[in-house]
Formats: structure tokens, sequence, C-alpha cells
């Protein structure tokens, strides 16, 4: 992309011609925030951003509407982090450790509640929007700065899944949007250089900021880490080869991954064995049909895109560099692609948060474009630029006022949360703040019928076990570890759902399933749908018999204890 000028005045230190005219109207100042105004911007993104993360810590554990289950996926391993296990080395995972550590310290810092998932939630929101303010730092515009901070900030905290409506409140998909907010880190950096009275000002950070988000992403889900390499490798394309930035980049991404594969005691093994079933898997479940759907739900996102390569192009690029002249839709078609395939592979149907990413930082530079040609605009010139930052809106304020909406419904509900959808508590004192409400949902795996079964379950293992057994549940999440307090056992799976997670050729040994475990419990009724659930029991069912003995079992539960 062209570099932006950010000095306060022209070539000559002078101050530029078009702030000066009276047409270019309030538009321009409120925008860049030069003067007094910049002042006022550190402190005005501080006061917001610590508004978000604190309403998210407020929530904790949202009151939820749906996927009700997926709480204690990440609750229970959350659990076995904080009682010292590791993700691939202690239990399998198709996720890699880095969102259990996020829920481990919130853990650590609620005294293991259930609201560790908010204040989780909140302490990364506020890591990731200080990260994006100081690196959109003379590569944004003042107001694009501030806006693109608190944008992946509400990625991270909006407590709804994505894709969905933001009223339908739940944890579920929590994963997704850590590594959303960390590919959109790397895409401020890819997308626009930042610009000094130095050639290589800022690449050495640059290139360490986005080596290290895309070592975290690779640790939070690896397909995310996937579509960060053409990412950069664009950006390698348009900005050269620089040394400072290659070097960075190796560096961030070295320091991050070293650490990390440290805390997994260098098991490179384990880890590729576990993301290689989980790959495998997750090619099952994507097809073409449902990225097909995906590119008619968001078609007219595209032809924003595309309409923003007409309109927002310079007018100044030199003719015949044909990757200059298009740099614009190709960038806007790179980064479509990359949203369409992580919500594929989520299996999620709509949503493009990488696109307003793309729509701020594009506001930014053609803002900055404006203001660097320091001539007269005519009207048309003024109309098309205002045309431009609507395009540029488009993209990126549906997302945003989405999550705005779902992080204040779901503070709205946990100050004032209804008796009548959540007839149905849970039983044992540390889950006294989650609440499951009734809705049109699959009962099975939320609200009253979900929570009851759950109470059943406690109940029969404390009649029949103690503190001291280690708890398997062959469903999709294993929810007792966490509720009892007990510890948790070595071996099982982070999470099933079969041939999307494992599959019949692909998955852990029944030594690996099993663990040390002495107590199975067996759901009559499983919250997983039965395309997920059947193949992962018939694979496991012949072990269970062989290892362990019915003991005992109640409406809903069967328990199995080691012979």
């Amino acid at each position: 992309m062209d570099t932006v000028n950010h000095a306060s005045g022209g070539p000559d230190g002078s101050a530029p011609n078009l702030l000066r005219e009276r047409g270019w109207g309030v538009l321009s100042p409120l925008w860049r925030k030069r003067g007094h105004g910049a002042a006022r911007g550190p402190l005005l993104f501080v006061v917001c951003l610590l508004l978000i993360c604190g309403t998210t810590a407020f929530i904790g554990i949202v009151p939820t509407r749906i996927f009700g289950h997926d709480n204690f996926l990440w609750l229970g391993n959350g659990w076995r982090v904080y009682c010292g296990q590791r993700p691939h080395l202690d239990f399998y995972s198709p996720w890699g450790p880095s969102a259990f550590l996020i829920v481990g310290l919130g853990m650590f810092v609620s005294n293991a509640s259930p609201n560790a998932l908010g204040y989780g939630s909140a302490m990364f929101g506020l890591f990731v929007g200080l990260w994006a303010y100081r690196l959109g730092r003379n590569r944004l515009e003042a107001a694009p700065r501030i806006l693109v901070g608190l944008y992946l900030a509400l990625l991270v905290t909006a407590p709804y899944a994505l894709g969905t409506w933001p009223t339908w409140s739940t944890h579920a998909m929590l994963a997704n949007r850590y590594a959303f907010a960390l590919v959109g880190l790397v895409l401020i950096e890819c997308l626009q250089r930042a610009e000094g009275t130095e050639s290589n000002a800022g690449e050495l950070l640059g290139g360490l900021s986005t080596g290290a988000a895309m070592a975290l992403a690779l640790f939070t889900k690896a397909s995310y880490f996937g579509v960060c390499v053409p990412i950069v490798g664009a950006s390698l394309v348009f900005r050269g080869l620089n040394r400072r930035r290659l070097g960075g980049l190796a560096a961030g991404f070295g320091v991050v991954a070293l650490a990390v594969l440290a805390y997994l005691s260098f098991d490179v093994v384990r880890v590729v064995q576990d993301l290689r079933m989980a790959a495998g898997a997750r090619s099952k479940a994507m097809g073409m049909l449902n990225l097909v759907k995906i590119f008619v739900a968001e078609a007219p996102s595209l032809a924003v895109v595309i309409a923003l390569y007409f309109y927002g192009s310079s007018p100044h690029k030199q003719k015949g560099r044909w990757l200059e002249e298009h740099e614009l839709l190709i960038w806007g078609l790179l980064v479509f692609l990359a949203d369409a395939m992580l919500i594929s592979s989520n299996m999620q149907e709509r949503g493009m948060p990488l696109l307003g990413v793309y729509g701020i930082v594009c506001a930014s530079r053609i803002t900055a474009e404006r203001h660097r040609a320091g001539v007269a605009a005519s009207r048309s010139e003024k109309q098309r630029y205002v045309f431009v930052l609507l395009l540029c809106g488009f993209l990126s304020l549906p997302q945003l006022c989405s999550d705005l909406v779902g992080l204040g419904y779901g503070a709205v509900e946990k100050a004032y949360p209804s008796a009548a959808r959540s007839r149905v508590r849970f039983s044992v004192p540390r889950l006294a703040p989650m609440i499951l409400y009734d809705g049109p949902f699959d009962k099975r795996a939320n609200g009253g019928v979900y929570t009851a079964r759950i109470n059943e379950g406690i109940a029969l293992l404390k009649r029949y076990c103690g503190p001291g057994d280690r708890v398997i549940n062959m469903d999709m999440v294993n929810p007792f570890s966490y509720a009892l307090g007990w510890r948790p056992a070595h071996g099982g799976v982070a999470a099933v759902a079969y041939n999307y997670l494992f599959t019949a050729e692909l998955h852990p040994s029944d030594e690996q399933y099993f663990g040390d475990a002495t107590v199975v419990m067996v759901p009559k009724e499983p919250a997983l749908e039965r395309d997920y659930y059947d193949g992962y029991y018939r694979i496991y069912h012949p072990a269970l018999l062989e290892r362990y003995r019915l003991a005992a079992e109640s409406e809903s539960w069967r328990l199995y204890e080691l012979k």
C-alpha cells in the first residue's frame, strides 16, 4: 500500500492547504483528531477500553441462552490447566493451550469460579486492545487507531457466538473470538506499514508484533495460523523483503513458540499428532456446500469490497504498476476469503470479522492519502470521499455494533436474570453463578433439562464415589471434575464430536482416552447430536466394558467404575 505521511504539515513543514479550506468541513478534523483533539485521543481510548473490559468482568459467566454445554468445555479444561495438566500431553485437544491458559488465569483470579470465563476474556481483551492501539501508532489516523483497538477488544469480549444474534448470549466458541482478534493484529501490520523519518521506521517492531500474533494464533487454533501465512506472504509481495521486518517476524514467532513449547515440554510429536487428528476430522466436516452458503450470505460484503476498489483507489498511483493499481482489490478479496474459510471451518454461517479490520485500515489510509495530496478538492471529490468512508463503515460497523449490543445485553441479563427462563439451577455451590436459560433450542445441551441432568449425575457421583476418584464423561464435555472440585483424570479428550474433532481412523487410543480414570459416566441421552455421538461411542464402548464394570445408574446416567 502507499505509505502514509502522518506529519502535521506538508513536506516543507507548512500546514497543508487542504486543512485550511473551509470546504473540508468538520469531518476531517473529527476523524483525524489533530491539534488539541489528539491529546484527548489516548484518554478517550483508555476510558472506552476499561469500560468494555470492566463490563466483561462484571458479567463473568453470562446467563446462557444457547450451547450451555460449551461452558463446561472451557471450565472443564480450564480446571485441568489450573490443576497442572497440559493440553496434548495430559489429554487430547484439537485446540492449542492458549485459550485454556486464559481461562486458567481467570480461575486463578476468581478462585476457580465459573466467572473465570468473563475474567479471562476481560484480561485478554485489555491486552489485545492495548496491543492494537500501540500497533496503530504511525500507521493509522487517530480516530481509526482508537476504533480498531476497541473493535478488537469487543471482538474478544462479546459474550455470544460469532454468526448468531447478539442476544443469544453464550460463551460457546470462545477460542474463535480470541483467534480472530490475533489475526486482526496480523492484518493491521500487514495492510499498513508504519511511517516515520527513516525508511525502516517501525519495521522491526511490526515484524515482532506479527510474528508473536501468528505464534499465539497457532497455539490457539491452527487454522487461524493457516490464514496468517498468505496474509503475511501478500505483505511481502507488496512491501518487499525488508530484512528488519523479516528478522522481527522470526524473532517474535520464535520467542512465543519456544515459550509455549517449553510449557509443553517440547513434545512436538504429541502436538502434531493432535493437530493431525483435528485436521483430518475437520476436513470431513468442511464441504464446498458450506463454503458456497457463506459466499451467498456474505455477497453484500463482497460487493462492498469491489466498490471500495473502484471508488477508494488513489488517483495518484503511477500507471503501469499492476500490483499497485489493484492492491486494494487484492487485499479485499484475500481478507474476504480468509474470513470465509475460517467461518466455514468453524461450522458457522455468517460473520466477517477480518473485513471489519480491513475497512478501518482502508478508511485511515484513504484519509491520509487525501491529506497528503495537499490540494483543494472539488465537490465531487469530497462526495466520493464520504461515499468511500460509508463503504468502509459497512464493512466494520455491523460487527462492531453487534458486539457492543451483545456485551450490553449480557450485562443487563447478568444484572437482572430472568427467573421465568431458568427454573432449574445447579445444585453445587461452585456452579451457583451459572444460569442456563430455557429456550427454543436443543434442550439436551442447554436450559433446565441439561441442568437437571448434570445435577442428577453429580448426586450419583456423591453417593457412590469420593474426592479421590477421577471421572471422565462419555459425552461432548466433562462437567463433573470441575463442578465437584475433584482432581481431573489424566487422559481423555478436551471435547468430543465424531467426524468433527476426531474420526474412526484418527482418534486417541483406548489408553489415551481412559487414562487413569477410576470412574466413567455414560449418559443415557447425550447432549451431543446423534451424528456426533454414535460413532464416538462405538469406538470406545468395547474398551469401556473391558476395563470398567457397571456400578450404579439413575434415570439419566450409568456409572462405571474401574474393575
